[in-house]
């Protein structure tokens, strides 16, 4: 049998690897069993705060929504687009040939055929899951609002984009799918 010097040898790690000494000394068993409650106690304790969060309403989250002109289409996003993300989106409606009116609230999107969530949280939060973007993306979905249900179509938020290249065709597929439940 080899000695460990000889499989570390073999292995061309000597001279340089050198078996170091344990920052701390080890934990006791009690103590052990005390840090894995405290950690399971805090990890729950960070579950519920997830769950409460997601519980907590739409209405209660603030968005940006960009409104098509045409009111057939609402862009929901985290936040307002700024830089290069805010000339990517407008030149995504400036392709889709859409007219960018102003922005609304949640509430007020009474008359729009298609919610488009631009990005994983927006997505998560407006279609209560916690699936990821690449899930829900490109497929329609129904968004219930006060107002009534909304065809919703899930895709990558700009900033994605701007640094996923690979995520550009995708979004594409996804902003075809909207425009097609827009149309009927």
């Amino acid at each position: 049998m080899m000695s460990r010097e000889d499989v570390l040898r073999e292995l061309e790690l000597l001279p340089v690897w050198q078996l170091r000494v344990p920052a701390t000394p080890p934990i006791e068993g009690v103590q052990k069993i005390a840090d894995v409650k405290a950690v399971v106690k805090t990890e729950l304790k960070a579950v519920e705060i997830a769950e409460n969060a997601q519980a907590l309403p739409v209405a209660e989250t603030s968005y940006y929504v960009v409104v098509a002109e045409e009111k057939n289409w609402a862009f929901v996003l985290p936040e307002a687009l700024t830089g290069a993300a805010e000339t990517l989106f407008n030149n995504i409606l400036l392709a889709l040939q859409i007219n960018k009116m102003h922005t609304e609230t949640l509430a007020n999107l009474a008359d729009i055929k298609v919610i488009v969530a631009m990005g994983e949280i927006v997505a998560q939060q407006l279609l209560n899951s916690v699936e990821p973007i690449e899930t829900l993306r490109g497929t329609r979905h129904v968004f219930k609002s006060v107002a009534g249900n909304i065809t919703l179509v899930a895709t990558y938020h700009p900033n994605d984009l701007l640094q996923h290249l690979v995520c550009k065709p995708k979004m594409w597929d996804d902003l075809c799918l909207a425009n097609s439940l827009a149309a009927t």
